[in-house]
Parts: C-alpha cells; sequence; structure tokens
C-alpha cells in the first residue's frame, strides 16, 4: 500500500473515530438531561421494542436455547451484528450497549454517505469526500440534541427499521461502483438487509423505477438492462434469504401488516400522534423543516430527470442518484398507501432523511466551507441544550431503574425470578433489574406471546403476575389468573393500579406451570382443549 493510500485510509479512519466520538456526546448529553429530553431512558431503557436485540445477543453468550420470534421485519442484518459488537464494546452492559449501538449506527451511516459521495465526485480529493459526508452527517447529530420524540433519534437505536436507513443511503453505490467484487458485496450486503427489513423495499423500489424510466427515456430501453439485472439478482437474493433463512423468524407474515381495517386505524391514528409529536416546540419545527425538504427533495428530482432528459447535452448518470434519492421520502410514503402499511413509525425516511439528502447535494467547493458552520453549530447547540451541566449527571442515565424495577427488585421474595408481563413491559422492566427477574410475555388474555420474544422463557415457569392498569396495552386479565391458578397467596402495589400478584403455594406454581408448559400452549393455539 502505498502511501497516498495510508494517509486516506488513516484520513476515513480518523473522520469515522470523530463521528462516534460526536454521536457518544450527543447521547450523553441526553442522557445527563433531567426531563422529557432524555431521550436515552425514555426511549431505549423504557422500550420493551428497543431492547430486544440485547436480550437475543445475551441469550447467545448465555448458551440459551434460541427460539426467537421477530416481527414481519426480522430485523437480524446489519443489526444483530451491530448489536452483537455493541454488546462486546460495552462488555455486556445494557447501558452501555446502547451508547454504542448509536455510536455504531452513525458511523455506519456516515460510511455510507462517504462511500456514495466519492462515487458521485471521483475527481475530487478524499478531503472533499470526507468533508461532505460530514456535513450531510450534521443533521443525525444536531436533530437528537434538539429533540425530545423518538422520531429525530430512531436511527440511533436498535431498532426494527436502521437496515432500512443504511439501505436507502448505500443503494446507490451498487450501480456507481465499477469493481466487479466491489459490486458483489454491496449486492449480497443489500440483499441480506432487504431480506431482513421488506419495508425497505418499499422506499427505495418506487424511487430506483422512477430513476430507471429516466434513464430508459434518454438512452433507450437497452441502457436499463444491466442496472435490472442487477437490481433483479439483489431482490432474487432477498427472497432466497428471506424463504430459506429467516421466514421461520418471522412471528407473522408481512402480507398480515395488509389489512383494510387496520390500514384505517393506522391512518386515524396518524393525525392525532403527529399533534402528540407536534406539542414539543424543537421537534414541532422539525417537522414542518421535514415537510419542506421533502418537497424540496422532489423539486430537486424532478429538476435533475429534466436535466437529464436535455438532448442538448451528454446526460450525467450521477444526476440519477439525484432522482432516486429526492424522490424516496415522497414516493415511499405513497407506496406504503399503496400497500395499506402506512405508519407514523415509517416517518424517518420522509421527515428526517431529507435533511441529509439536501446537504449530499451542495455544489463543488461548497463542502470545505461548510464543514467549520457544521461543526460549529453541533457545538452551540450542544450548549445551548446544556451540554456542560448534563454531563455532569451521567447518574441520571448509568444505573437507571424505573420505579417499577425498583419495586419488584424490592418487593418480590426471594427466589422469585421468573414472571409474567405484558410486551410492553417485560423487556422494559427486567433489563435494568438488579435481581435479574425475568418477565415472560403474555396478552392481557394470559395467554403466552410470541410477539418479539424467545419462546425458550416459558419453559421457566413463573410465580408472579405483574398487572398494569396504567401501561400501553390492557393490563392482564385478574379474573383469569384467580379462575385458573387461583387467589394469589400475596401482593403488593407498584403505584395506582399497578399490583404484582404472587403464587407460592405448590399446587398452584404447579397449575401455572402446566398452563403455561409447551404441551398445554400448543394445545391452545391450535385450538384443541388444553
Amino acid at each position: 500500500m502505498g502511501s497516498g493510500s495510508a494517509g486516506s485510509v488513516g484520513a476515513v479512519v480518523g473522520a469515522t473515530v470523530a463521528i462516534g466520538l460526536l454521536t457518544a456526546l450527543v447521547f450523553l448529553v441526553r442522557a445527563g438531561d433531567a426531563g422529557g429530553a432524555n431521550w436515552p431512558v425514555g426511549w431505549e431503557l423504557r422500550s420493551s421494542d428497543n431492547g430486544v436485540l440485547f436480550q437475543v445477543v445475551q441469550d447467545v453468550f448465555a448458551g440459551r436455547d434460541l427460539a426467537w420470534s421477530f416481527s414481519p421485519q426480522v430485523y437480524v442484518f446489519p443489526e444483530l451484528p451491530i448489536s452483537f459488537a455493541a454488546y462486546l464494546l460495552g462488555a455486556g452492559d445494557v447501558y452501555l450497549y446502547y451508547l454504542f449501538v448509536a455510536v455504531i449506527n452513525n458511523c455506519l451511516l456516515f460510511l455510507a454517505l462517504l462511500g456514495v459521495l466519492g462515487l458521485l465526485h471521483p475527481r475530487e480529493r478524499i478531503s472533499s469526500w470526507l468533508a461532505r459526508a460530514a456535513v450531510a452527517t450534521t443533521p443525525l447529530l444536531i436533530l437528537p440534541l434538539i429533540g425530545t420524540s423518538w422520531l429525530v433519534s430512531y436511527h440511533l437505536a436498535p431498532s426494527y427499521y436502521f437496515g432500512m436507513y443504511l439501505m436507502v443511503v448505500a443503494a446507490p453505490a451498487l450501480f456507481l461502483v465499477r469493481s466487479r467484487r466491489a459490486r458483489t458485496l454491496i449486492g449480497v450486503g443489500l440483499a441480506f438487509t432487504a431480506a431482513s427489513n421488506p419495508l425497505a423495499l418499499v422506499f427505495a423500489v418506487p424511487a430506483f423505477v422512477c430513476a430507471l424510466l429516466v434513464r430508459g427515456l434518454r438512452r433507450g430501453i437497452r441502457a436499463t438492462g444491466r442496472p435490472i439485472a442487477t437490481a433483479a439478482l439483489v431482490l432474487l437474493g432477498a427472497l432466497a434469504l428471506r424463504l430459506l433463512l429467516l421466514a421461520p423468524l418471522q412471528g407473522t407474515s408481512p402480507l398480515s401488516y395488509i389489512d383494510p381495517e387496520v390500514f384505517r386505524r393506522r391512518l386515524e391514528a396518524f393525525g392525532p400522534y403527529l399533534d402528540y409529536l407536534a406539542y414539543d416546540t424543537s421537534t414541532r419545527v422539525v417537522l414542518v423543516l421535514g415537510v419542506i425538504l421533502s418537497i424540496v427533495c422532489l423539486i430537486g428530482a424532478v429538476t435533475a430527470a429534466a436535466v437529464y432528459l436535455r438532448r442538448t447535452r451528454t446526460p450525467d448518470d450521477r444526476l440519477l442518484v439525484a432522482v432516486y434519492l429526492g424522490l424516496v421520502p415522497l414516493t415511499g410514503l405513497a407506496g406504503t398507501a399503496v400497500l395499506m402499511v402506512t405508519n407514523y413509525l415509517y416517518l424517518w425516511p420522509v421527515l428526517i432523511a431529507p435533511f441529509v439528502f439536501v446537504l449530499m447535494a451542495l455544489p463543488r467547493g461548497w463542502a470545505g466551507r461548510a464543514l467549520p458552520i457544521a461543526a460549529t453549530a453541533v457545538v452551540a447547540v450542544g450548549l445551548f441544550v446544556g451540554a456542560v451541566p448534563n454531563l455532569a449527571h451521567g447518574e441520571r442515565y448509568f444505573g437507571y431503574r424505573s420505579a417499577e424495577t425498583q419495586c419488584l427488585d424490592e418487593g418480590l421474595p426471594e427466589g422469585a425470578l421468573t414472571g409474567y408481563a405484558t410486551f410492553s413491559d417485560a423487556r422494559r422492566m427486567s433489563l435494568t433489574s438488579e435481581r435479574g427477574f425475568r418477565l415472560v410475555q403474555v396478552t392481557d388474555a394470559g395467554e403466552l406471546s410470541d410477539w418479539l420474544t424467545n419462546r425458550d422463557y416459558a419453559l421457566e415457569a413463573g410465580s408472579f403476575f405483574y398487572v398494569n392498569g396504567r401501561g400501553d396495552e390492557l393490563a392482564i386479565d385478574t379474573g383469569f389468573l384467580t379462575g385458573e391458578f387461583g387467589e394469589p397467596d400475596s401482593e403488593f402495589s407498584c403505584g395506582d393500579d399497578q399490583r404484582v400478584l404472587v403464587y407460592t403455594e405448590p399446587r398452584k406454581l404447579a397449575a401455572i406451570a402446566e398452563y403455561y408448559g409447551p404441551a398445554a400452549s400448543a394445545a391452545r393455539m391450535a385450538g384443541r382443549p388444553g
């Protein structure tokens, strides 16, 4: 390797480390907040969804049977390798895990931007590529600093959708890179990501098809053959991976989401939820800017297509990337509507990604001047939201346990380490427990829930039920519990309408073990008497 290549690699590594350190600081600044802006607590530690992959990795290292059931987003790539890395870097500590996931996620987005921008501007220096990528990454640092909503920090979480975000950004590299080996590696990565995150296709494919049509109109139908063949190979690979490898892991088919009645209810919830997000002033500003920028992206895509189609100039295929990225937000949203799967959880590519896409389009020579402004903006916003005092209060995040978790840690009898709770309570309460209790997921009707859980957990017979009348789901039916297992031998309260029912009598414990045993549970699910 020549000195120039070594210097370029060193520059990329240095810039990536800088992005990682800034992301860590953003996380820690918010983690030290005393109020609602502390999303590392409110959105990470209190979320049963975001703790799934930590629990998967924990099970792997514990040597536990992996009978995991996911959602239609079987988000094992790239999310699971990221979680393995974060778990190892954090030595298995749940608090460090979330911090390192945020760092790795932003670094990967930065590297994806760097790769695409480098391919779009091959004649520029590496320093220019790095400046462009850093400027485009700036919103992914600033928005989590100023907002209290999950929407502005979703890309930093171990969520269902990170693979979709990364794929949407990185996909143009598949068609820009010239090396067959590089194209193959990118194609394999995209295939695995699409297989794990089928929602990514809803946002990427319509925009890709539009860009392909523009190319065909200008260059002729034959010019679309190679891109179509490349995309088809990726899609067929994704389908094969989904059917052969990932289908057993999905809790339900993606097609089950396509339901007119469910779609109607989601649309009814859309407006009220946006109103809820807009209650916070900073988030309201972000939402408005996101809408404006998504429209700007659409205008940019139309303009790029018009320039590409002009017969008076040689067509520049780089404009097709502008067409693709510019269309992703709104054609993706339209795609979810056509498939009847629109959900407010899918708004990151619509309202946050446009901040990044617009900055990717900086004219030549502007990135170098914009970089100091971007860096200054990150520092200024950090200071404005209380970086200095917040960084002095890491205890507000590290070691945090909710009042409910503390209640169970202190109130459960000795040896009571396995119980039952609904999905929204089970993981968020158990992962930070000092006693290490586990809550097996059940529905409000008292049946086992297979949604985002390891079915192997249910093989551990439990001795208590957490009945939460103030949670995100209906509380477990106490009438069912007493009718099936008898009156609890003791109970204690963790707050208004939050009760823990404890069973200690051997006969009742045996009834619980039998009811939730694999044979009885399978029989009930099949519609036969238990």
